[in-house]
């Protein structure tokens, strides 16, 4: 074992081979779709029509648990699983299910996040397609959408992605909470409610609701103790077989009520996280601050004498590589963009406690290591730190950063804290028990409802190519609104006061119909992802008697995904100098080239122009501002929305910003011509608050330096910052430790959020002609990790030409 940790194994409680064995089937995990669950829930709901339906819901859960195939893993110590193979991937028919016809037989010949299906899987789907037309969230998200809408999707502005066909995800369960009382315990709460007078119809079906999924979850959980006792009985090896007794025995009464040691804790965090995804297709159900909840269960094993530290790094390391048997399908569309099979089930550890004392302890670098032994894409691994971080916990972050698996992301307290605080109602004791949910989010755990960040996506560069347009949208031809009031592409702007001024119209144009489909998509949600289980691990529901999405949980702050602030701004730096300055270009000479994407002598003139005007990422005070001011059109705007559980009773109800935007950068920028700022038609727009590809020439501290100047203690949603390292850079103790104090200076330059690759382009471009001799190269993709060889070629090269920098 190659370990870093604070302490050296001692004994054999860590079984490393055994590690090795899990991490290599996960790692060579074939992903293939599994028709069960849909088969399931489509035989209950025809059994339960007319039911209210959350009841419903919670009837199909119970099916699904009590039927679906169940198997523990060899070798494993956490046992759960979503569907009837590792890796397997179910299809949730309530939430959109044409897509899922239409393309059976493309699922195997993707460019990427491929799956392998079976002729007989593709005929039990078929059969179920006729129950669900016209009855899914996608039909009546379809149903409801303003037609202007459906324009601005066609524009290229506007992607629904997720929120219109499949389940919401995007929670941090109160894990405290749910270890304290087991799912028991929220069956007897429940029961209790259940006998107050004067409960409305919608708590009475809520309390039943939960009722029958938290049994259905015990029953679940009952189902593995008898299947580890006939494991065990077929068990030749000594030592598996008396794990498997002890699995048996500890699931015959595993919450029945709260966790009851160290190992259960673990389990207890797992299974939840599986039951979730299991009871609707929603990603981000992350796992919040594993060692700050987890500690006092680990703490009292040790003391007493029953855990070691090194069983307590396989049981994490076990529950990290399990995380990776899930899989979720999408369609095409959206795959592009989530490439690389991501769940973005976020674990933190490290940062202040709500007293303001340092949270770190043994499991905080006890994490670290389990993520070297499972060098695999789940859990989304993320540190806090801040001044009172110790600088052992930092440089060992720094250590498996350098290894080149892509994590930890690191989040700096004194910069997220305070953004937390400019939200309405969170004062600094909770704004300091902040998490990381899907990629860089960032919520309460256990206070937020659904959806930190991931509504409707907002391309910004295509709103400036259309604003540069006369409103209308040069591919399509659709024009929504004119500058000039007349029809067609020409447009002039007297100044650049007049083309920002018209930025800041053309923006909130967009976001108000981004808004409407949050809504339209929202509303359609309170019916067809009205899970009782889920909800009973947020704070107040158990209380209201409600879902999430009807009001049930403490705070309710979402986020759209806002995706190319860096491009918009190099490009109106670019015309603001060459055309309003300068006077090198005119407007219409400009807009020509950009239509002839630079083509021809002149068009490559006019793109070096344009490439030499300053660039965001070089610590440069004529762009950086501008692209900052692009920020702020977008803050200025949030005060004016809510969302649709204003005044149903969580506090906020409103809107934050977030640059948290996946891979959407790339297929973004599919939609978008030239820009600009040299920009080709087609390339990838900026990822986060990350400079253009290729745009940072200066180094990674003038790349700081530029991001220091952007609103980033507003950013509540989250600011997602990438960089990519040489590896020889990072080589040895001394660039280790400067390395180390490269991310400790985040806390004096004002950055949110920042995560890396430590990968040469010799080694990705040679991982795209042989990804046979590759299969273990993980990348940080986004706002999460994934195996280089399952990402679409284009993704692939995206990553490719960020600026490989050194120290």
């Amino acid at each position: 074992m190659e370990s870093f940790l604070s302490f050296k194994p001692q004994n054999d409680d860590c079984d490393f081979e055994r590690i090795d064995r899990l991490q290599h089937r996960m790692e060579h995990r074939t992903p293939t779709i599994c028709p069960e669950r849909a088969e399931i829930i489509t035989k209950s709901y025809q059994e339960t029509e007319g039911e209210p339906i959350v009841i419903r819901r919670a009837k199909a859960l119970d099916a699904i648990l009590s039927q679906m195939t169940i198997y523990i893993e060899p070798d494993s110590l956490i046992v759960g699983n979503q569907a009837s193979k590792n890796f397997a991937a179910p299809i949730f028919p309530e939430y959109s299910f044409n897509w899922v016809i239409d393309e059976l037989d493309e699922f195997e010949h993707r460019r990427g996040d491929m799956f392998h299906i079976t002729e007989d899987t593709k005929d039990r789907l078929r059969a179920l397609q006729p129950y669900w037309q016209g009855i899914t969230h996608e039909d009546e998200v379809l149903r409801n959408l303003p037609e202007i809408n459906f324009k601005a999707e066609k524009q290229g502005v506007l992607h629904r992605g997720g929120i219109s066909m499949s389940g919401d995800g995007h929670i941090i369960p109160n894990h405290d909470f749910v270890l304290e009382h087991g799912y028991g315990g929220f069956v007897k709460i429940a029961q209790e409610k259940l006998e107050k007078p004067d409960l409305t119809q919608e708590q009475r079906d809520f309390y039943e609701a939960a009722i029958i999924a938290n049994n259905a979850a015990l029953s679940y959980i009952k189902r593995f103790s008898k299947l580890a006792f006939e494991d065990a009985e077929r068990e030749t090896d000594p030592k598996r077989k008396q794990e498997l007794e002890f699995i048996g025995k500890t699931f015959a009464t595993f919450m029945e009520g709260g966790a009851r040691n160290f190992y259960e804790a673990v389990e207890c965090v797992y299974l939840t996280h599986t039951l979730m995804m299991i009871e609707s297709n929603g990603h981000s159900f992350s796992f919040g601050r594993f060692d700050q909840y987890v500690w006092p269960y680990y703490q009292a094993d040790i003391e007493a004498g029953k855990l070691t530290r090194e069983k307590a790094l396989e049981i994490i390391t076990h529950f990290f590589i399990m995380t990776n048997s899930l899989n979720k399908i999408r369609p095409w569309g959206h795959t592009q963009y989530s490439c690389g099979y991501p769940l973005y089930s976020n674990l933190m550890v490290g940062g202040m406690r709500p007293d303001g004392t340092d949270g770190t302890n043994d499991l905080s670098y006890l994490c670290l290591e389990a993520m070297n032994q499972s060098r695999l894409p789940e859990p989304n691994l993320s540190v806090r730190f801040s001044k009172h971080t110790p600088h052992s916990l930092i440089k060992d972050a720094a250590r498996l950063i350098r290894k080149g698996y892509g994590m930890p992301s690191m989040f700096c307290d004194e910069v997220v804290i305070p953004a937390m605080l400019t939200l309405e109602g969170v004062d600094e004791s909770v704004a300091r028990d902040y998490a990381s949910m899907g990629c860089v989010e960032t919520a309460i755990p256990g206070r937020w409802g659904h959806r930190a960040t991931g509504m409707t996506y907002i391309n910004f560069g295509k709103i400036l190519e259309i604003i540069l347009n006369n409103g209308c949208d040069p591919e399509t031809g659709i024009q929504l609104f004119s500058v000039n009031g007349e029809e067609g592409t020409e447009v002039e702007y007297r100044d650049y006061d007049e083309l920002w001024k018209e930025w800041c119209w053309a923006l909130d144009f967009y976001m108000k119909l981004a808004v409407d489909c949050d809504k339209v998509c929202d509303r359609s949600l309170k019916y067809h992802d009205a899970d009782a289980f889920a909800s009973c691990t947020i704070n107040y529901v158990l209380e209201r008697g409600k879902t999430l999405k009807n009001g049930g949980s403490e705070y309710d702050y979402v986020s759209q995904s806002n995706i190319g602030m860096s491009v918009v701004g190099d490009s109106l730096a670019a015309v603001k100098k060459l055309v309003f300055e300068d006077k090198e270009l005119t407007l219409d000479e400009l807009r020509r080239a950009m239509h002839d994407n630079f083509e021809g002598p002149e068009g490559a003139r006019i793109r070096k122009m344009c490439r030499n005007v300053p660039k965001f990422g070089n610590d440069d005070d004529y762009v950086d501002p501008i692209v900052a001011d692009v920020y702020e059109s977008y803050l200025a705007l949030i005060p004016n929305y809510s969302t649709d559980r204003a005044g149903e009773g969580p506090i906020g109800c409103r809107y934050s910003m977030s640059t948290s935007n996946i891979t959407s950068y790339v297929p973004n920028g599919f939609d978008v011509g030239a820009t600009p700022d040299g920009r080709l038609a087609g390339k990838p727009l900026n990822e986060g608050c990350s400079p253009c590809l290729g745009a940072d020439h200066n180094g990674p501290t003038a790349v700081i330096n530029s991001v220091s100047k952007l609103p980033n203690k507003r950013m509540a949603g989250g600011q997602l910052l990438n960089m990519r390292f040489a590896p020889g850079s990072l080589a040895g103790e001394d660039n280790l430790e400067k390395f180390t104090n490269f991310i400790e200076t985040m806390r004096y330059k004002n950055i949110f959020h920042n995560q890396f690759n430590v990968l040469d382009t010799e080694t990705m471009r040679d991982a795209q002609k042989h990804p046979e001799d590759h299969m273990d190269l993980m990348v940080r993709v986004a706002g999460y990790c994934a195996l280089f060889n399952t990402l679409m070629p284009e993704t692939q090269d995206a990553i490719i030409e960020r600026t490989e920098l050194s120290l």
